[in-house]
């Protein structure tokens, strides 16, 4: 069978930026697993930048927590499983393409954290994707940074012809490659084997939220936090913030209660700051 040029694309970035192999042990280590905790703590403590990005982290304003934490073993007992696994696996995924072209490299993944902690606000208020959210976020933008870095002359292309011709950047990149980076971050995401339903919150981006079947699906969730972000002026650097005001759905409970307990948008803010400070910075 002929491979597609989708398909010939994700596999060369896959071969040159490889997920690390101590970030797929934690990918297959899931909750509730006998002993993954201890797993979940062998798997990263073998990997010393992941550890050390890990720990940076774990000690950063992000979480806040009084104690110091010297290993993975103390982050694990003390900050949780789910944050701990989610952490990791972002922290992969930020190292696995490190620098861009046409974006801002610190304000696409303050974008993508933003999305991801908005995506959990929606997961807690409706209890469904709890696990999943956070990392949905993290990776929704991914293929728009993997084109920036390895085909970004088309990227470049294609953000002109979408303001020449008041057209989305998708619709302009189908024209100028015949697929979008929605696509592509699908594509590579599920090389990287994360579950069916990560990969479905990367490549429904495209959609309106109307258009999918559940609107407390994961994929709904990430469009409702995009959508939520961008019209609070938060944005990639390269599709233009919405000058709209939010969907009421964030002032209504029971969004708006987890909204606050996150601190609002200000505290939001506050610890994507600290989470993207410590998850690029240089172990």
């Amino acid at each position: 069978m002929t491979s597609s040029p989708l398909d010939d694309f994700v596999g060369q970035i896959a071969e040159l930026r490889p997920l690390p192999a101590a970030a797929m042990r934690v990918l297959r280590i899931a909750e509730g697993q006998r002993f993954s905790a201890h797993e979940l703590a062998q798997a990263i403590g073998a990997d010393q930048v992941l550890t050390a990005k890990l720990l940076r982290l774990a000690n950063s304003a992000y979480y806040g927590f009084a104690r110091q934490i010297i290993t993975v073993r103390d982050a694990v007992v003390l900050l949780g499983f789910r944050a701990v696994r989610r952490a990791a696996l972002a922290s992969s995924v930020i190292d696995a393409l490190p620098g861009s072209v046409n974006l801002n490299y610190e304000q696409m993944w303050r974008y993508s954290v933003t999305v991801g902690m908005l995506a959990e606000v929606l997961a807690r208020a409706h209890g469904r994707h709890q696990d999943e959210a956070f990392t949905a976020g993290i990776l929704h933008n991914i293929g728009r940074l993997a084109l920036d870095q390895h085909r970004p002359q088309a990227l470049a292309s294609a953000r002109r012809l979408a303001q020449e011709r008041s057209i989305s950047l998708w619709e302009a990149e189908r024209i100028e490659l015949g697929f979008t980076d929605a696509q592509l971050g699908a594509g590579l995401v599920l090389h990287w084997n994360f579950p069916d339903e990560l990969v479905d919150a990367v490549r429904y981006q495209e959609l309106d939220v109307s258009a999918l079947p559940d609107l407390d699906s994961l994929p709904a969730f990430v469009l409702r936090a995009r959508l939520f972000a961008r019209a609070r002026g938060v944005s990639d650097g390269l599709e233009p913030v919405q000058a709209t005001i939010p969907s009421g759905e964030w002032l209504m409970q029971p969004i708006s209660g987890f909204l606050n307990r996150a601190g609002g948008m200000e505290g939001i803010e506050e610890r994507v700051r600290a989470f993207v400070d410590a998850a690029i910075g240089q172990p």
